[in-house]
């Protein structure tokens, strides 16, 4: 194959020598049998990249007669890979011959995924070779706009129906699940997957699930109505009871963050909660504030307008945001409305490059699980000419160990943690650094705040 990724065999010598080499077809057609006949001929065609390659696979499109194929290269399979599909339905020997297998599964019990042609193995590198699928994925229909509510429905219910049906399939996403125009939904990338008993699924992979797709469609366009509707469908399909609906919507963020003060009365209680924190916290601020007086500052989310005495003290130009509509309601009526009030998404704010000298992210952070805190950081930097102001949990705490024993008892987790140096990681990326922290009692209480400003 030309142009293609080299395959790193520096592994383990007795685990390369322990793995034979081996092709199998899984196809009659003549034209598969002669463009796949064994390795060789296999990477001897010519391929461009179908997705990022990762440190241990990627995977490349090859067009053979005219057809479309993609073949997986897994450089090597670890070793608590090795050990789950040992001791896992259905049991395999590497990345590439559980997928295989999870595809004849769903296939055998009426589902879409890709026709298997060929799989093979070369020391501790496996090879999958699978035919294209029809359709196209969730995400590019909902990019071009061509997706409509019956097509998601349908899609949901489907993927729903393959989890109740006992296929764990936690890397379900936007871009894995392809709709033809007749409403066929099909999935690939399915070598995490595995096969289990009928009934509901396990939590831990319900929310795998509802993370990837959140994951998936950040950066579409996707109102939180439709995507809240998308996974409401998908975990009744799946069999999930109403009370464990509402717990993983509310835990799998960014789903459930705005949503829970839409009800009755919520963001009202919430304005008027444990005054005194209120005021401890602001001072926390004060300790690591850097902006200036005259100075823009957007406030997101803003809740019920908390921040706002505090930031008008500093004699700031207020704009605020919040997801939820209640919310910026509720600071309206209360008098704690900014110069702007408008509801607004913090993981994809409808603000251009720089708008504001500062914006500050209070409470929210600890909401959303990494991936999403990465990207509410990220449009916080990109909206920010000068500062930004963050608060997030620190792991190392009394608290965050108390949340994480009741989480292995069983509770959902619904709080994140993130360390200063992952923080300060990320504001590099963005052009930003680190130039202030301050905690109410550190490692003991977990609530922490931090100043970025922008380097120059």
């Amino acid at each position: 194959m030309r142009a293609k990724r080299r395959c790193d065999k520096s592994v383990r010598v007795g685990y390369a020598r322990a793995v034979p080499r081996c092709w199998q077809l899984f196809t009659d057609d003549p034209l598969e049998r002669s463009a796949f006949h064994d390795v060789a001929t296999t990477l001897a065609h010519e391929a461009s990249a179908a997705g990022p390659p990762n440190r241990l696979r990627h995977v490349v499109e090859i067009d053979a007669g005219g057809r479309r194929y993609f073949l997986k290269c897994f450089v090597r399979t670890q070793w608590k890979n090795r050990l789950r599909f040992a001791t896992s339905a259905p049991r395999a020997s590497d990345d590439a011959d559980r997928e295989r297998r999870v595809t004849d599964a769903l296939r055998a019990a009426g589902f879409g995924a890709p026709r298997p042609v060929a799989y093979g193995r070369d020391g501790a590198t496996s090879y999958y070779v699978c035919a294209e699928l029809p359709g196209a994925p969730l995400a590019a229909r909902i990019a071009d706009g061509t997706l409509c509510d019956q097509e998601a429905g349908r899609a949901a219910r489907r993927c729903g129906e393959m989890l109740s049906a006992g296929f764990h399939l936690p890397d379900l996403s936007a871009d894995h699940v392809f709709v033809e125009d007749d409403g066929q939904v099909h999935v690939l990338d399915l070598h995490n997957g595995g096969v289990g008993a009928a009934g509901q699924p396990p939590r831990r992979v319900l929310a795998r699930v509802l993370r990837r797709f959140a994951r998936s469609v950040r950066g579409l366009p996707v109102r939180r109505s439709a995507a809240l509707r998308f996974a409401t469908r998908l975990l009744r399909a799946a069999g999930v009871d109403p009370r464990a609906r509402r717990s993983l919507l509310t835990s799998a963020q960014p789903f459930g963050t705005a949503a829970r003060y839409e009800r009755r009365g919520r963001s009202r209680r919430y304005a008027e909660r444990n005054p005194k924190r209120g005021a401890q916290e602001r001072g926390l601020l004060e300790r690591v504030w850097p902006g200036r007086p005259g100075e823009t500052v957007l406030d997101l989310p803003c809740g019920a307008g908390r921040l706002l005495p505090f930031l008008e003290r500093h004699e700031h130009t207020v704009a605020q945001g919040d997801g939820a509509l209640a919310m910026v309601l509720e600071a309206i009526n209360r008098g704690e409305a900014g110069a702007i009030s408008v509801q607004a998404d913090a993981l994809q704010m409808p603000f251009r490059d720089g708008a504001f000298d500062g914006v500050v992210m209070f409470r929210f952070l600890h909401h959303l699980p990494p991936d999403a805190a990465r990207a509410a950081l990220a449009e916080a930097c990109r909206v920010a000419a000068r500062f930004v102001v963050v608060s997030f949990f620190h792991p190392i705490s009394i608290h965050h160990l108390q949340r994480r024993a009741r989480q292995l008892a069983g509770a959902p987790r619904t709080r994140f943690a993130m360390t200063p140096a992952t923080l300060a990681r990320i504001a590099r990326q963005h052009g930003f650094r680190v130039t202030r922290t301050a905690a109410q009692l550190p490692y003991a209480r977990d609530l922490w705040v931090a100043a970025l400003t922008r380097e120059p």
